[in-house]
């Protein structure tokens, strides 16, 4: 609880970095689990006029606001097997995702949910005086040498024309929008995607002399020049 109440009294970038990060790396998050035609899924409810998850940091939150609401039963997760759920509890209306319901609970909406886990997950907060350490055996999740490990890119194509990819813009430049994996996709609502080896990605989008740049999982953005140069 130390964390949120300094959110609140010292808001600002490096206690919300402290806030997040220590939320996405503990081990397991708590739930209340509510029935669903797909199997339990994390309870929701209304939330300044929103669905939103009710997730716990501890056992005991989750078991007294339980009792407290006379609702349950609990149900544990870790964190990647919570991501898993995203698309199913956006397709059932949810919204948000509040941490520790009550006068020190935080909040945010499951798309930044997604974002900040796979921005955060990778080592507990350090001070910004320190750079943050490769992970140990292979680069940074996120980074563009991670994204170029994976065996396969998901582009998002057109829905008009089903060979060509969908472009966003950013000024007069287009972007074309790379995603990690179909969940990251859907968590992003970004349409259909077609699965490519990088090399073929890069190859399509080189010969379509339209493409500046390339968005990755929404949050790294790469000039195609620079991606196919150093292919």
């Amino acid at each position: 609880m130390g964390l949120c109440r300094a959110a609140r009294q010292y808001p600002g970038p490096a206690t919300h970095d402290r806030l997040w990060s220590a939320w996405c790396t503990l081990p397991q998050w708590h739930f209340l689990s509510a029935p669903s035609p797909v199997g339990p899924l994390p309870f929701s409810n209304f939330v300044d006029g929103h669905r939103a998850v009710l997730a716990f940091s501890t056992i005991d939150g989750a078991n007294s606001y339980a009792a407290h609401m006379r609702i349950g039963p609990m149900m544990t997760l870790t964190p990647d097997a919570m991501m898993r759920r995203l698309p199913q509890l956006k397709m059932y209306g949810v919204y948000g995702f509040l941490v520790d319901a009550g006068p020190d609970g935080f909040h945010t909406s499951l798309d930044n949910l997604w974002t900040m886990f796979h921005h955060y997950r990778q080592a507990r907060y350090a001070p910004p005086v320190a750079p943050a350490a490769p992970a140990p055996g292979g680069p940074v999740h996120g980074s563009m040498g991670w994204f170029r490990a994976l065996p396969a890119w998901h582009v998002v194509m057109s829905t008009s024309d089903k060979s060509l990819p969908e472009l966003a813009s950013e000024g007069t430049d287009l972007i074309a929008q790379v995603f990690s994996s179909p969940l990251a996709v859907a968590c992003a609502g970004a349409g259909p995607s077609v699965m490519m080896p990088p090399a073929q990605v890069i190859r399509m989008l080189v010969d379509l002399e339209l493409v500046k740049l390339v968005r990755f999982d929404n949050q790294l953005v790469v000039d195609l020049v620079d991606l196919a140069t150093s292919s």
